[in-house]
């Protein structure tokens, strides 16, 4: 069956916009930046609240122990993708799609069998990840196969809480998708791993947390759905189901989210092969804060994504264009703070969150976030080809990326250990990234490179010359305050010379919006605390 279908069921009105959600007089820069807004203060709450449980397990396990914790939830996070089987994709882009039409039965019917499959594939992983479990941790260390079993049990929750959350942002909204994935469903863990830690709780203990929490997902993710989209529970409410259309985008883009998992994964479980878990350990606390920078793309990809699948339908090919390039140059802008931040302060940060025995990371950090700036700066890329119809392409690309960081692992971790991981790592991310970014060019004759782009290049030059300055001047001071007064001195001159070299038209508008989203959180918690 066609997409658009031949006939049409009696229609159910699809609600209302939820709080925060775009209304039809909004300009697409104003969508996405709410949606950015709302994503990067829930993002900024649940990456500061991660780092607490990172730091809290790091410090309680000791690098050994959290190289097993790793280990495990490497491998959840490989079925978990594998269970998802791209439908997280093909649900995003067809809920919008046929939102667009204003058709809630194919919505609905949408979201049932994006979920359906999503539970019965996660339940057959499940199990063999469970039995399998002996045969796995042989490639490691016996230790690791009962933590793999408990994490096990996490996995359908995981699985259906994802596919629950990409649902939302069909609707181009990121509110629910943040406040369940960002902020309670992590919360909850930590809450869980505070109670295990006052009972003596094992390694085993963590990852039942760790599943439990994502059960609570599940239920939080539900009901957000359902207020969104209250037909889905409607029994009488009718369902059509499209399943050739959702399953043409799903099947290569479960090829493409595998290998970008390899990207995120493979130099981890590739130095387990040959080094204790301790290294892994310490290149994952490292790796983890070079990441920090994705926050500012994956707070516009969860917006972007619809609204590029919706200017594509429309044919809107001007507007998406201009777009593509204002949302590149804002993700390269915090993407560059981030990542010289991250070269002035690389050893005092690994040092603040695990302790000194991570501070050995410091240069597989900066491998790492250098690789991580560069996809930033080229934009959604990659989001461009899987909303655009051009997903079998973006999985090519995936696999040749995650075969160079294969081969990159393979040949540099035996002799140089966690900067042989680094760079495999990074491998994977430039190769992936080049590639996108010129089959977005050959396919939709998009660039996203424009002369604006010199104000946060060279603004982030000379704060960081300065900040660095200012950090061989100061005095022994403690660690706290020397990051604290580097971060200071970099994050306000940066600021204050972008804002003196001028925004553009949509940077403006973008600021505003953004600012209202930030003063509407900050309100709410005013009245939290009053009340």
């Amino acid at each position: 069956m066609s997409e658009k279908g031949t006939g049409r069921e009696p229609e159910i009105s699809v609600g209302g916009p939820p709080e925060g959600a775009p209304t039809g007089d909004d300009s697409n820069v104003a969508r996405v930046a709410r949606g950015a807004g709302i994503s990067t203060f829930g993002q900024g709450a649940g990456r500061a609240l991660g780092f607490v449980t990172q730091s809290v397990l790091a410090r309680g396990l000791g690098s050994q122990s959290f190289g097993l914790y790793t280990l495990g939830i490497g491998v959840v996070t490989a079925a978990q993708i594998i269970s998802l089987f791209g439908l997280d994709n093909g649900v995003v882009r067809y809920v919008a799609h046929y939102r667009g039409q204003d058709d809630p039965a194919r919505v609905r019917g949408t979201i049932l069998q994006a979920t359906g499959f999503t539970f019965a594939i996660s339940l057959v992983v499940a199990t063999l990840m469970f039995f399998g479990a002996g045969t796995l941790s042989g490639f490691y260390q016996p230790e690791l196969e009962p933590v793999i079993k408990a994490f096990a049990f996490a996995l359908p929750f995981y699985a259906v809480m994802s596919i629950l959350l990409w649902s939302t942002q069909g609707f181009q909204t990121v509110t629910y998708a943040t406040i369940t994935q960002q902020i309670l469903r992590p919360l909850i863990y930590f809450l869980l791993l505070v109670g295990l830690y006052f009972v003596g709780a094992t390694l085993v203990g963590v990852a039942v947390a760790y599943a439990l929490s994502m059960f609570a997902g599940v239920i939080i993710g539900l009901y957000f759905l359902r207020r969104l989209f209250p037909p889905l529970t409607n029994q009488a409410a009718p369902a059509k189901f499209e399943t050739k259309a959702l399953f043409g985008v799903s099947v290569p883009m479960s090829v493409s989210r595998a290998t970008q998992y390899a990207n995120n994964w493979t130099a981890v479980l590739v130095l387990g092969l040959f080094y204790p878990a301790a290294a892994v350990g310490v290149f994952q606390i490292a790796f983890r804060t070079a990441t920090l920078s994705t926050l500012v793309r994956f707070a516009f990809n969860g917006i972007f994504s619809p609204i590029i699948s919706n200017l594509h339908s429309k044919e809107m090919t001007a507007d998406l264009e201009q777009l593509y390039k204002d949302v590149t140059r804002w993700t390269f802008t915090g993407a560059f703070a981030f990542f010289l931040g991250t070269v002035l302060l690389a050893s005092e940060a690994l040092t603040v969150f695990g302790g000194r025995e991570y501070a050995v990371g410091a240069a597989a950090l900066v491998i790492v976030a250098f690789s991580q700036l560069y996809s930033a700066s080229v934009g959604p890329a990659n989001r461009m080809l899987a909303m655009t119809g051009n997903q079998n392409t973006l999985m090519v690309i995936t696999i040749i990326g995650a075969l160079a960081g294969v081969g990159v692992c393979f040949a540099a971790i035996p002799s140089l250990g966690l900067i042989g991981a680094a760079l495999g790592a990074a491998a994977a991310i430039v190769t992936e990234n080049t590639l996108t970014l010129l089959f977005v060019r050959k396919r939709l004759g998009f660039w996203p490179y424009s002369t604006a782009f010199w104000k946060p290049l060279t603004a982030g030059i000379v704060a960081a010359a300065v900040a660095y300055g200012s950090k061989l001047l100061l005095p022994d001071l403690p660690l706290i305050p020397t990051v604290g007064l580097v971060a200071l001195v970099f994050g306000g001159l940066f600021v204050a010379l972008i804002l003196a070299f001028g925004l553009t038209r949509t940077d403006r508008e973008f600021v505003g919006e953004f600012w209202k989203v930030g003063r509407k959180a900050l309100n709410k918690v005013r009245r939290r605390r009053d009340g």
